[in-house]
């Protein structure tokens, strides 16, 4: 690992911001693989009655691919534009549903890629272990600002 994970900041790395985002903090990460962390809240998206549905889970694995993606163009010091999720192949969550409250810890590592896509396979679990889903993403990175609408 480049950088002491503890002193990075996410919101420098991706556009997200609370309520959505929903990564707390970079347990590591290198330049293929990272580890986040997150609590689950009753502010998440599709939180109710003190559960949320599992299936959220895959915006923290896209969410975290994203901080990895940042953290990458940081280090190669190029200017970071941001992406598009454009894929979903694989989603599997445990269970429907998970309390609120719930520590997890989020891996994920690129699988392949080629020129402004990117492949990646995550796993989101319970800081005691426990899997609550696992899953891939699809990414897509333009050349410049302009393809995502905005300007430079």
């Amino acid at each position: 690992m480049n950088d002491d994970a503890a002193s990075i900041d996410i919101e420098e790395l991706i556009p997200h911001r609370l309520p959505m985002r929903l990564v707390e903090s970079i347990a590591s990460v290198d330049s293929e693989s990272i580890r986040t962390t997150a609590v689950v809240k009753d502010s998440w998206p599709t939180a109710r009655d003190g559960r949320a549905q599992t299936l959220i889970l895959i915006e923290l694995i896209a969410q975290t691919a994203a901080v990895l993606q940042g953290w990458r163009e940081r280090n190669e010091d190029k200017a970071g534009i941001g992406g598009l999720l454009v894929g979903i192949p694989e989603a599997k969550p445990q269970a429907p549903t998970i309390p609120v409250g719930t520590a997890l810890v989020c891996s994920v590592r690129i699988s392949h890629g080629a020129q402004n896509y990117l492949s990646f396979t995550g796993q989101v679990a319970g800081a005691d272990g426990v899997l609550w889903l696992t899953g891939s993403i699809q990414a897509y990175r333009p050349d410049n600002l302009d393809t995502l609408g905005g300007s430079p």
